[in-house]
């Protein structure tokens, strides 16, 4: 497993605007077509929502897609969602989104249940 502390990456500004999550890669899969690549990157996270996650953060160069699920064991109540900023596109980024069914509204930075984040598992596909 590798972890990754974004803050060790991002300047002062990427930080108070983004935040920093805390990447644990579990697995890198790489399948070569041709000329192409496709990866893959299994993994969890811990991050706070409406933080931002960018693809050299996981090990891409582009970031096409990102399935994200909760860790339960009372955790449960939590629903991530995403948007991809330009797919495709080299180094671009998922903001992340988490809402909290028991208030039936967006978690904001800091109220997540482990030092205001939340750990997800992700799978990543890009090149």
């Amino acid at each position: 497993m590798q972890i990754i502390y974004t803050r060790d990456y991002r300047t002062a500004d990427e930080i108070r605007l983004w935040g920093t999550p805390v990447v644990h890669i579990h697995s890198i899969h790489r399948d070569v077509h041709g000329n192409g690549i496709f990866i893959r990157v299994y993994g969890e996270m811990k991050i706070a929502g409406q933080e931002r996650i960018f693809a050299r953060e996981l090990k891409l160069n582009t970031l096409e897609t990102l399935d994200l699920t909760t860790h339960h064991g009372g955790k449960a109540g939590y629903l991530p969602y995403k948007w991809i900023h330009n797919k495709g596109e080299f180094d671009n980024y998922a903001s992340i989104h988490v809402w909290e069914t028991a208030n039936n509204s967006e978690m904001d930075p800091g109220e997540g249940p482990e030092d205001g984040s939340i750990w997800l598992d992700f799978i990543a596909t890009g090149e």
